[in-house]
């Protein structure tokens, strides 16, 4: 009986001690979370967690645990928020993506993102197609932020008096140098027809290719570059 009153205490004082830190730490920490805040949280679980499963990980000890890393948190909140510099240590900076409707293969691969992810984040913008971005940010909280290009800014074709037309949705047919031949397949092309495609853009080799996406309004869209 003792056991179970024992991993009650622990649990409801370990429950408050998140409970507090997590309120501390603010709303918008924990809604746009970053890395540091990420393991913040997780370290604070592991705490309660040691209270449960490790019968020498006493109550005060726990506790004691939960007030020296809230107080590590807010020493390092505290830094971050007077010292302009440390933001980018602590936090991770923000990175350009595409700039200038290029993409930056360079820092694609230092953020560790491939194409397929990062069209899955610009579909979260509800922004369908890589030609569409003038710049996209990847934020430190693994978001990323979106710019389109003035000519694909969302005005209402109802405003201007013009026709609606039917859309349909992009198909990226070349991906880092690779062929996407099942997304050929879909939009009825072959390779032979993108091997046109690409010379008419003086593009001998497919591998040189960083992106080729097909629209069936707009054509194909081809981005160039060299792999790392």
């Amino acid at each position: 009986m003792n056991i179970y009153f024992s991993v009650t205490v622990e649990l409801v004082i370990g429950f408050i001690g998140l409970l507090i830190l997590t309120r501390l730490m603010g709303r918008a920490s924990m809604a746009e979370a970053t890395p540091f805040d990420f393991v913040a949280v997780v370290v604070l679980g592991d705490f309660v967690g040691a209270a449960i499963y490790d019968p020498k990980a006493k109550l005060p000890i726990i506790i004691f645990a939960i007030i020296i890393w809230g107080i590590l948190i807010f020493i390092v909140e505290f830094i971050t928020l007077k010292f302009n510099f440390s933001r980018g240590i602590i936090e991770s900076k923000p990175a350009l993506i595409i700039g200038n409707g290029v993409i930056n293969r360079r820092e694609m691969k230092k953020n560790k993102l491939d194409f397929n992810r990062l069209q899955m984040m610009l579909r979260e913008k509800d922004v369908f197609s890589f030609r569409e971005v003038e710049y996209a940010i990847l934020e430190p909280n693994g978001k990323v932020s979106v710019i389109r290009k003035p000519m694909y800014d969302n005005v209402k074709r109802k405003d201007l008096d013009m026709p609606v037309k039917s859309s349909t949705l992009p198909a990226v047919v070349i991906s880092d140098g690779v062929v996407i031949k099942k997304n050929l397949e879909q939009i009825g092309r072959t390779q032979e027809w993108l091997r046109k495609e690409l010379k008419n853009r003086n593009i001998n080799k497919m591998r040189d290719v960083l992106l080729a996406e097909w629209c069936e309004e707009d054509g194909l869209f081809v981005q160039t570059g060299a792999k790392d």
